[in-house]
């Protein structure tokens, strides 16, 4: 089953549905089979059938082929045009790119912030040794990882813009990080 449908202004003009597309390669064309177009203009409604209609739609089959190292390997200004280019597609994939890409300025930071919550807990001398100290910072980095792991789920899946999802996590424990720096101690 395949469904296109065009809105100008909001509203819905013309929705076309189809059994069938196929991608005929010497033509360069779409083909749609046992198809359906609505054309709606206010109150009324035109309706066509036929069994079968050449087209050009403005994607390639190629392009469902894309995968997610496909767009890892982007820079930051390609990435952008094609985040541009999806949404006016419609893509319903958008907040896995804006994920990447908010991702490429947040992670630096989390290396920053993982650093310093290290530092301030191995400043910490006792007596017997140093795994409770190295079984805390484990601990810490081990949760820190899991809630930009969840963050970044609920920007995915949820309803999280992209930005917060990723940059939530970093200011957490960044706040986590200061605390244990002024406890540590001089």
């Amino acid at each position: 089953m395949f469904s296109i449908e065009k809105f100008e202004g909001g509203k819905l003009v013309t929705k076309l549905m189809a059994d069938r597309i196929t991608w005929d390669s010497l033509a360069q064309k779409w083909s749609i089979e046992n198809y359906t177009i609505r054309n709606i203009n206010g109150m009324t409604e035109e309706l066509k059938k036929g069994v079968r209609l050449d087209t050009t739609l403005s994607i390639h089959p190629s392009e469902f082929n894309r995968r997610m190292n496909f767009i890892e390997a982007m820079d930051f200004s390609e990435l952008n045009n094609y985040i541009k280019e999806e949404k006016q597609r419609g893509s319903e994939v958008i907040p896995f790119y804006e994920v990447e890409k908010y991702r490429r300025t947040s992670y630096p930071f989390a290396t920053f912030i993982l650093t310093l919550i290290g530092v301030a807990i191995s400043s910490k001398k006792v007596r017997g040794g140093i795994g409770l100290q190295l079984g805390a910072g484990i601990l810490l980095s081990f949760t820190y990882i899991m809630f930009m792991q969840v963050s970044t789920t609920f920007a995915t899946n949820g309803n999280v813009p992209a930005v917060v999802a990723v940059w939530i996590p970093n200011l957490v424990y960044a706040f986590i990080a200061i605390y244990l720096l002024r406890k540590a101690p001089k």
